[in-house]
């Protein structure tokens, strides 16, 4: 009697995050060099490894694991436009909707802890229909 193999039926978006996720790791993975302690840009240190921000007073201030990853995808790409999508890859590692406002809210808390004025921000620019940024230089400490 011949066997037959059954495929557990799956989920697209699910399958597209668990890739996506894979690679990420895999291109983490694959640097030879010693890894980055810390991320500083203008009066702010972000702690890779204690995941949370520090001012140059020395005062720390904890953030949420959404709020970090977001501040960390931003000033790994300083100065560069990333859209909501590539940023909710980045937070989330879903697919969001066309009414998802999770990064929208994530900017928001993350501008008031940085001090950054919501109407004219000067660390992280609101670019129309194009994404967001970090405006600042970024240095890489070990």
């Amino acid at each position: 009697m011949p066997t037959t193999t059954c495929l557990n039926p799956f989920n697209p978006r699910e399958l597209l995050a668990r890739v996506k996720s894979i690679l990420r790791r895999a291109q983490e993975g694959g640097a030879v060099s010693a890894p980055t302690r810390q991320l500083r840009f203008a009066n702010w240190i972000l702690d890779m490894g204690a995941h949370h921000l520090v001012s140059v007073d020395g005062v720390v201030t904890p953030l949420s694991s959404g709020e970090f990853r977001l501040l960390r995808a931003l000033a790994e790409n300083a100065q560069c436009v990333m859209s909501r999508d590539q940023l909710l890859d980045a937070v989330a590692e879903r697919e969001g909707g066309p009414f998802d406002r999770t990064i929208d809210v994530l900017v928001s808390r993350l501008r008031r802890r940085l001090g950054d004025d919501a109407r004219e921000p000067e660390l992280i620019k609101t670019v129309r229909s194009e994404g967001y940024m970090l405006a600042s230089k970024v240095e890489r400490a070990p």
